[in-house]
C-alpha cells in the first residue's frame, strides 16, 4: 500500500474525533493479509470515525504500476454477493445470520461507484457537479437510517436497511463533510493508482497517495517525455 503521508494535519490521529454518530460509526476495520489480520486504516493512520468509508472506497484496487519489480495486479474485494456479505460481518457490520443478494451487491457496487466518482474530483470541482450529486443521491436512497433514543437518553442512528453497514459509509461520508475535512479524501492523481487516500498534510494540497511512489513515478516520466521531446529548460 502507499499512503505514506506525514501524520500532521488537525486531528489525524484523534480517537473517535468528533463522533456524530455513537454506536454507529464505531466499526471493526479488518483485512486478511497471509493469515494475518491488518486494520489497513490504522497502517496508514486514517481517522477512526471514517476508517470504514476509507476501506469500503478502496476495496475496488486499480493499481497496476510496477514497484520492487513487480506489477501489482488490479482487485475487486467485492466482486460477488458472497464477498460483500463476508467484507461486511468481518468489520462487525452486518448480522451474522444475513444473507445478501445480487441486488444489494448492485447496490452497494453503485454506492461504491458514486463515492469514488466524487472522490476523483478535484475538491474545488465537487460542489459544481450537479451529475455526481446525482448519483450519489440515487445510490444512498437504498441505505436508510432511522433514529434510536435509548433508555438512558442516548441518542444513535441505525441502519434501515439489511447492508446496514453501507448506511456507516455514508455517515462517516457526512462527518467528513460537518467537521470540513472532505477535501482532505482525494483520489490519487496517477493513472496507474486511482487509491482514495487521506491526505494529512498541513496544507492539504496533496495529488498523490504517496509523493515518493506515485509522485516520483510521474516526475520521471514527464523528465523522460521532456527528454525525448529535445527539451532543454530554456
Amino acid at each position: 500500500m502507499n499512503d505514506n503521508a506525514s501524520n500532521d494535519a488537525p486531528g489525524a490521529n484523534n480517537k473517535h474525533e468528533q463522533i456524530l454518530f455513537t454506536g454507529v460509526i464505531e466499526v471493526n476495520q479488518q483485512k486478511c493479509y497471509a493469515s494475518v489480520t491488518m486494520h489497513l486504516s490504522e497502517k496508514f493512520s486514517v481517522p477512526d470515525d471514517i476508517a470504514l468509508l476509507y476501506d469500503f472506497v478502496n476495496s475496488l484496487d486499480l493499481r497496476r504500476y510496477v514497484e520492487g519489480g513487480q506489477v501489482h495486479v488490479p482487485d475487486d474485494e467485492l466482486d460477488s454477493a458472497a464477498k460483500l456479505q463476508a467484507w461486511l460481518r468481518n468489520r462487525g457490520a452486518i448480522a451474522k445470520k444475513a444473507t445478501l443478494s445480487a441486488q444489494d451487491l448492485g447496490r452497494a457496487l453503485a454506492l461504491r461507484d458514486a463515492l469514488r466518482s466524487f472522490l476523483q474530483l478535484a475538491p474545488a470541482e465537487r460542489a459544481a457537479d450537479a451529475a455526481i450529486a446525482a448519483q450519489i443521491n440515487a445510490a444512498a436512497a437504498h441505505f436508510p437510517m432511522t433514529l434510536a433514543m435509548g433508555k438512558a437518553g442516548a441518542i444513535t442512528l441505525q441502519s434501515g436497511s439489511l447492508t446496514g453497514g453501507l448506511s456507516r459509509v455514508l455517515a462517516e461520508f457526512y462527518q467528513l463533510s460537518v467537521t470540513d475535512r472532505l477535501d482532505r479524501m482525494k483520489m490519487c492523481a496517477s493513472d496507474e493508482c486511482s487509491w482514495i487516500f487521506y491526505d494529512r498534510s498541513k496544507p492539504g494540497n496533496r495529488r498523490w497517495c504517496s509523493s515518493t511512489l506515485c509522485g516520483n513515478r510521474e516526475k520521471i516520466r514527464v523528465y523522460r517525455n521532456r527528454q525525448k521531446q529535445g527539451y532543454t529548460g530554456d
